[in-house]
């Protein structure tokens, strides 16, 4: 492969200072998706300036973050824009490509020498200025390889786009059916039996986490579930268990196999009375101490494959939030919670509830699992392509 040299990144760029005008969009750059429309973004960040004292975006400029370069905060524009002065917008000399520098300032060792060359008393107070970024080297292929090389990542890139769209696609459809299908507005099959009222503490009971550890306790020993399995689960994960020291005398609760653990304190409501069930044998678990219990007398009544979801259903969510008690930390307690109303289907129609959403969440797993592949082969091209034309050299951090 040939290059053009030596050279640095003030010779391919230059900082464009231009006063933004009315009528274009407001830009923001992330982590994550580079340049977007500020209005696209989930937390909405409002702005106090007027449009001529934010910078002009124009398109193929890149975009950085002063504050967030050394992680890689960047992004090429593919539309007019503004954006806040306290980023650097830089306009492409003829001899750079917008969309291969774009990926090229993702690879690890640029965003090593964005570290390098930024300044600041601690890592959180970094910047990275025009003037330190002009000085930062680089080597790069003639014009016409960097177009070949971006125009193969752009391939893979949208692949990766378009997989993540159809998951949102996937994940608000399997919502939908969890609300239809735990909530009756949606029967299986032939079903036309009448759903059972009942009150979650008519059909068992509750026990509570581990009592009387020190955190001397943790670190070895028996597992236990710990807060943020049940949080993150709807099924507990048989690889996320932590240990404690259990003594053979101590009156603890041994989790069994069908029982529905929930969260019963946090600091946030949404977070409180999040469920997950126990579905592997694993022999001796024990339950952490903000956590509470419940053991079902009897399966027929609420298959615990079919309470993993009817517990994060939309229905049951509302009456879990409602009981949340405190202000500055919530928490849920025992009484309360055995005072849940729960609408139940019949044991068949559990079963086949259980199973369609089952087959909806592995269908979303596997899709999950794709886009993991193709965005590390993504990677693993892009090291190839470009990684290969950075300097090996760099200067000691300031």
């Amino acid at each position: 492969m040939i290059y053009e040299g030596n050279c640095r990144l003030g010779d391919l760029f230059t900082s464009r200072r231009e006063k933004g005008r009315v009528g274009l969009p407001t830009l923001s750059v992330t982590l994550n998706d580079g340049l977007v429309n500020r209005s696209d973004l989930d937390r909405k960040q409002d702005t106090n300036l007027a449009p001529e004292e934010h910078l002009l975006v124009k398109p193929g400029d890149i975009v950085y973050n002063m504050m967030r370069m050394w992680q890689g905060a960047s992004g090429v524009a593919d539309c007019a824009g503004l954006v806040s002065p306290a980023y650097v917008v830089l306009q492409p000399k003829e001899c750079i490509d917008p969309l291969y520098a774009s990926y090229l300032f993702k690879t690890k060792r640029m965003v090593y020498l964005f570290w390098a060359y930024s300044y600041g008393i601690t890592e959180d107070r970094l910047r990275l200025y025009f003037p330190d970024f002009m000085r930062v080297p680089v080597l790069i292929p003639p014009i016409g390889e960097q177009r070949r090389i971006a125009k193969i990542l752009a391939t893979w890139e949208r692949s990766v786009i378009e997989s993540k769209a159809l998951l949102l696609n996937k994940v608000a459809t399997h919502r939908h059916l969890l609300k239809l299908l735990t909530t009756g507005h949606l029967r299986t099959g032939s079903s036309k039996r009448s759903w059972r009222e009942v009150t979650l503490g008519e059909i068992g009971r509750t026990y509570g986490g581990l009592t009387g550890k020190t955190k001397a306790s943790f670190g070895r020993g028996k597992p236990y579930i710990p807060y943020k399995n049940i949080f993150a689960n709807s099924r507990i994960n048989i690889e996320q268990f932590d240990f404690v020291d259990i003594d053979t005398d101590e009156a603890q609760t041994v989790c069994k196999v069908g029982d529905i653990f929930f969260t019963s304190s946090s600091e946030t409501p949404d977070e409180l009375g999040a469920a997950s069930v126990l579905l592997d044998d694993v022999g001796e678990l024990y339950l952490n101490s903000f956590s509470i219990g419940f053991r079902l007398d009897d399966f027929r009544t609420l298959l615990p494959e079919y309470a993993r979801f009817l517990f994060r259903g939309p229905a049951i969510r509302r009456s879990l939030d409602q009981l949340a008690q405190g202000y500055t930390r919530f928490n849920l307690s025992k009484l309360a919670l055995l005072k849940i109303r729960l609408s139940l289907p019949s044991s068949d129609e559990q079963k086949a509830i259980s199973n369609l959403l089952s087959a909806s969440e592995e269908s979303i797993d596997i899709l999950r699992r794709n886009i993991d592949c193709l965005i590390k082969e993504k990677d693993s091209l892009s090291a190839r392509l470009i990684g290969d034309t950075l300097p090996r050299t760099s200067p000691a951090k300031a």
